[in-house]
């Protein structure tokens, strides 16, 4: 009888667990859920956890704080919340109290139990302007099925994120520093959910793959993790920086008060006016400035977008004082090993695009246009030179607007490709760097909001297969192609955060695979993940030998980007 009243109080306490699970953090004791894997394993979920205080009042345009501790259990309110995105039209959920975590695990530690698995801690993208952190778009669902505790961080973005005076008044880079932050409570808290602080992978996509290549480069990133992801985005493309901060918040503060100008406002007191602003006045702004959308600020991703990260004067607590470029070629940059690498066609988007030609046929009536800015030509009839020997590059006749396929392929090289490839290149010869391009044409990919055009892959296409989105269709509807890819994906990706390797051994999924790191930029490898995974060597050999004579013959040094 004893032994049946034990087995059912072990049951009773097991469910309790499981249904009502309550960890203790620094702050206090907070409230998690149970979800499941599309393969049934259950996880708990621990979501819109405050990792500083809200960014409110004295406080907007200023390094995060800590948070204030809680009493009681906290049933969070946040767990769907958002930081404001760049859209003039507010969500309902989008919120400037926004610096909440994330937190997703497989196992709790007990008194019995100690856990201690390794930590992906995961930074979205959107340009720096849109996205969240939340599992309507970074679900992880299917991370869960390999072992790996997934943290997701929100960050402010666009003006609220990275205002720069370039002074003190306003240095810059909030949110990157609210990354490091979030960072920073990994390292005081991820224990308590079965997570070990001293094995922390950060990945990002596209705007959180800069993001990571900037963490890189941070002054104060050094020991908060030990392996980097990028997919498809480096510190070294030009809308990774914005290089005129200054003369941007001058820009927006004129379009609120059409009489502030350098002469007559201070950046101290500019900061005191964009201070007070009321969010939904501070939204038209920006949208008046910066445009509407992705696709309108796109326009603006070869020139450099407006608001990003930037170079900041020294001083404490400062995240970037260096430029990328030159702080990779030095080998000035926190050495661990690198994950990297793009889809097979980053701006197929832009097939979508009606103005596409129109905006082409511009660019070919003024070549200078296609030179990159980080060349920093001033002589108009240089730029206009190389311009059009950038034309002939994708194209005999020099002019790309003829051929949609060579302008969306000009556009992939110089966002992405470009950048991507020179950041492996350059930063292999001091870390372990590993390189991809994503090929993989299947419907699951497609899900993302991109041209369904077969064999041929977007931006973001890879992430329907490392996460789940609430709109997503179950994974058991696509063909079984789909989900190995998927598998092989997670599986390489996991890896790199399990041993810093994608491919510590041969593997039956991935067809036995060994995917080696950089050891020679002359034959640089890289993995070609298709239907079927192949070493190659050299991708895009032809175009990145075509710039790096342009750029040794005509850039004006020293480079901030590439």
């Amino acid at each position: 009888m004893s032994r049946l009243i034990l087995l059912i109080f072990i049951f009773l306490a097991t469910y309790a667990h499981s249904e009502d699970p309550i960890v203790q953090i620094s702050n206090g004791k907070i409230k998690g859920e149970m979800m499941v894997t599309p393969y049934n394993r259950s996880f708990y979920a621990f979501r819109g956890i405050p990792y500083a205080k809200p960014p409110l009042g004295d406080l907007r345009f200023q390094a995060p704080q800590k948070p204030d501790n809680w009493t009681g259990i906290l049933n969070s309110d946040a767990k769907d919340r958002i930081c404001i995105q760049l859209y003039s039209q507010s969500q309902p959920n989008e919120s400037e109290d926004c610096l909440y975590i994330h937190v997703y695990t497989p196992q709790i530690p007990s008194e019995t139990q100690k856990v201690s698995l390794p930590v992906m801690y995961v930074i979205h993208g959107g340009g720096f302007a849109y996205g969240t952190p939340t599992p309507q778009e970074l679900g992880p669902q299917y991370l869960m099925d390999y072992d790996v505790v997934v943290v997701t961080v929100g960050y402010r973005l666009g003006f609220l994120g990275f205002l720069s005076t370039g002074d003190l008044n306003c240095p810059g880079n909030y949110g990157l520093k609210d990354q490091q932050f979030g960072l920073r409570w990994v390292q005081d808290n991820i224990r308590h959910f079965g997570g070990d602080p001293k094995r922390v992978t950060i990945f990002g996509e596209s705007a959180g793959a800069v993001s990571v290549g900037l963490h890189l480069l941070g002054e104060n990133s050094e020991g908060l993790f030990i392996g980097a992801i990028q997919d498809s985005g480096s510190s070294l493309a030009n809308w990774a920086l914005q290089t005129s901060p200054k003369d941007i918040a001058y820009k927006l503060g004129k379009q609120i008060d059409s009489t502030i100008n350098e002469n007559n406002t201070s950046t101290s007191e500019l900061v005191r006016i964009f201070r007070a602003l009321d969010i939904p006045r501070l939204k038209k702004a920006c949208a008046e400035v910066f445009g509407e959308g992705f696709q309108a600020n796109y326009n603006d991703i070869y020139q450099g977008f407006l608001l990003t990260g930037t170079i900041e004067p020294k001083h404490d607590g400062a995240f970037l004082t260096k430029s990328p470029f030159q702080s990779l070629i030095k080998g000035d940059f926190i050495k661990v090993p690198t994950l990297l690498g793009i889809n097979s066609e980053e701006s197929l988007f832009l097939a979508e695009d009606p103005t596409l030609e129109d905006k082409m046929a511009y660019f070919d009536q003024n070549k200078e246009l296609y030179v990159p800015p980080n060349m920093h030509i001033s002589d108009q009839k240089t730029k206009k030179l190389v311009g059009e020997k950038i034309t002939r590059m994708y194209d005999p006749s020099g002019c790309l607007h003829q051929n949609k396929a060579i302008s969306i392929r000009f556009f992939s090289d110089t966002s992405f490709g470009r950048p991507t490839i020179k950041q492996a290149q350059l930063q292999s010869k001091y870390s372990d760097v590993f390189f991809y391009e994503f090929g993989y044409s299947g419907k699951m990919g497609k899900q993302f909001p991109s041209p369904d055009i077969p064999g041929k892959v977007c931006h973001s296409e890879e992430m329907m297969y490392i996460f789940h989105r609430s709109d997503a269709k179950d994974i058991f509807s696509f063909q079984e192609e789909d989900r190995i890819t998927m598998k092989r994906m997670l599986t390489m990706w996991t890896n790199f955060v399990k041993y810093q390797n994608p491919t510590p051994e041969c593997l039956e999924i991935l067809q036995s695979t060994i995917w080696p790191k950089i050891s020679n930029v002359d034959e640089m490898p890289y993995l070609s993940i298709n239907n079927s995974l192949e070493v190659k060597v050299n991708l895009k050999k032809q175009m990145m030998e075509g710039y790096q004579q342009l750029y040794d013959e005509y850039a004006v040094p020293p480079l901030d980007t590439y």
